[in-house]
């Protein structure tokens, strides 16, 4: 190599270290996970952890991809090498139970928790069933149904929480395995088309002790108590209900009955099958009562999309009832985009996004009185759905009803920045509104049939934190605090309103805040339309928040949120 090369190359070599020596470091964004595990542990109501108990983890918009396993002698469990996603994880042992848990609010796992799960050891309900002479009646069916909670609540599920047992030779029956609660016992009656006979399937329930359902006796249920409740069997004979359901093509259908007026069960269903000349209930006695048809369209790689007939009365006096037809319609879907919206501010660089297969987007109905809602087994269907890796998605067999979105996603440093539903679908497809809306602060009325389209879901970067305590000693029970818009322009946007509860030690804490300009104000015992977020951001509360946000002017605690800050040991004044 020649000098002239060689004092070239040096140069170039130098040049080179001195540029890496200047740059600055890129921000890296820390790597997504690609498998993990779920762990947990199985203790009983005392604490202590039971062995060879099921455990299961099911992705929520998957569930039949899930997974399952039994505890160790520790009552430990592992479920490994799991895509990221949201879970469901639960667990069973046999003459076990857990404690139902409100549908409206269910709690979600990602790879990497550790789970606790309790389960109590159930009631059980156990008796005799005897005819009018005293004699033993064997192998009728006797059911029990939970018809409120251990707290005197009416459950809102009822029909999940009832369990079904045969009679022995000896008209014993022994159900077990019983959530606490309020429960209605009752024997024979509401046959339907099955493959397993049964002689008194055609004849009107018996209610404890030997009664009709209006003067049915009820009977309180305990965790790990035995009741006894014997049976007077009363032999009536019941009427039938029967009819057709009008199906496309082949497809199968399903009917459901109901008391009319309520929530309060029991119900019953029949299948049926395809080709088959239609549907009958034995066993019904006088009463008016609703009956709703479903029918499910396979559709591969997706949930079956579902067409489901408007609630059709009955009234039962003193005859068969023949000659029901049921048109199943088909139910809305809402199609819409959730967008990623990075920051470019220095302070939120490298900091880790939501992971779309560990986001969510739920639907949430206005709480209502159960008794006016009309029939429990209609209210939800398609209730949720996962964006793809584009963040599209898709929320099918929606029922009729109005609702609002709720996001549900992991990131420390990100915030719900807007929820609109655009413009106009499809010609020939029902549009929610000419131009975009905004579909956080409103109702969305969904009608059946309907396919609403341009949801969009904008999730943005630069999140900020508070964590703190309060500097009042021994804060009362029931102490909320709320953080409200200081800005004018800023006063309507719901997304911006937060609400949280104070701990008895006076430590709080509120996540997943957009910046800016925000008063601090606490309250006791506030008002129930305020105490949560869901319930807070509601049109109907628009009032409310306008009287919250000029208490909070009047108090003059102001904050300040920059873009990615996090408040640690925050003293709040009151």
């Amino acid at each position: 190599m020649t000098l002239k090369l060689l004092t070239a190359a040096v140069l170039l070599i130098a040049l080179s270290a001195i540029a890496r020596g200047q740059a600055k470091p890129s921000a890296q964004k820390p790597a997504e996970p690609t498998r993990g595990t779920i762990s947990g542990k199985v203790t009983n109501e005392n604490g202590q952890p039971m062995a060879g108990a099921s455990a299961f983890v099911r992705p929520v918009n998957s569930p039949g991809a899930g997974r399952s396993t039994v505890t160790d002698a520790d009552g430990n469990f592992q479920v490994n090498n799991l895509d990221p996603a949201l879970y469901t994880v639960g667990a069973n042992a046999p003459a076990y139970t857990t404690m139902p848990s409100d549908p409206s609010t269910p709690t979600f796992y990602r790879i990497g928790d550790s789970v606790n799960l309790q389960l109590v050891r159930g009631g059980v309900i156990t008796g005799s069933v005897t005819n009018s002479l005293g004699e033993p009646l064997v192998a009728v069916r006797v059911r029990a149904t939970r018809i409120r909670d251990p707290k005197g609540t009416s459950a809102r599920l009822p029909y999940v929480y009832f369990l079904e047992q045969s009679t022995d030779d000896r008209g014993i029956y022994r159900i077990y395995g019983l959530a606490p609660g309020t429960y209605l016992v009752s024997a024979g009656g509401y046959g339907s088309q099955s493959y397993n006979f049964n002689p008194y399937d055609s004849d009107v329930p018996t209610y404890a002790p030997s009664s009709t359902r209006d003067d049915a006796a009820e009977v309180n249920v305990s965790a790990g108590e035995e009741t006894s409740v014997d049976i007077r069997y009363r032999g009536e004979q019941g009427h039938t209900i029967s009819g057709t359901v009008k199906v496309a093509g082949t497809n199968g259908s399903s009917v459901a009955l109901v008391p009319a007026g309520g929530t309060i069960m029991p119900a019953t269903s029949t299948f049926q099958p395809p080709g088959a000349r239609g549907f009958a209930f034995n066993g019904v006695s006088d009463g008016e009562y609703v009956l709703i048809a479903e029918e499910y369209a396979p559709t591969a790689g997706i949930s079956p999309m579902m067409t489901v007939s408007e609630p059709k009365r009955v009234v039962v006096k003193g005859a068969n009832v023949s000659g029901v037809e049921l048109t199943p319609i088909p139910l809305a879907s809402i199609t819409g985009r959730l967008v990623l919206q990075a920051s470019k501010i220095t302070e939120c660089q490298g900091k880790r996004p939501p992971l779309l297969s560990e986001t969510l987007v739920q639907l949430r109905r206005p709480e209502v009185d159960p008794e006016k809602e009309g029939p429990a087994f209609r209210r939800n269907y398609g209730t949720t759905a996962s964006p793809d890796a584009n963040g599209a998605f898709t929320l099918r067999n929606v029922s009729p009803g109005k609702y609002q979105f709720e996001p549900r996603f992991y990131a420390r440093y990100w915030y719900l920045q807007s929820i609109t539903l655009g413009a106009a679908p499809a010609s020939g497809l029902r549009s929610q509104t000419s131009r975009a809306s905004d579909a956080a602060a409103n109702w969305t009325t969904v009608k059946s049939g309907d396919q609403l389209n341009n949801l969009t879901i904008t999730v943005a970067e630069g999140a900020a934190s508070i964590h703190g305590k309060t500097t009042v000693a021994d804060p009362p029970i029931s102490t909320t605090l709320f953080l409200v818009p200081a800005e004018p322009d800023k006063a309507d946007d719901v997304l911006r309103f937060f609400v949280t509860g104070i701990a008895a030690d006076g430590t709080f804490a509120l996540n997943n805040l957009p910046p800016g300009r925000y008063w601090l104000l606490t309250q006791t015992n506030p008002d129930a339309q305020l105490a949560k977020l869901t319930k807070l951001r509601e049109p109907e509360a628009a009032t409310a928040r306008t009287k919250l946000r000029h208490s909070a002017e009047t108090q003059k605690n102001q904050i300040e949120l920059k873009p990615c800050q996090n408040l640690a040991d925050y003293q709040l004044k009151q």
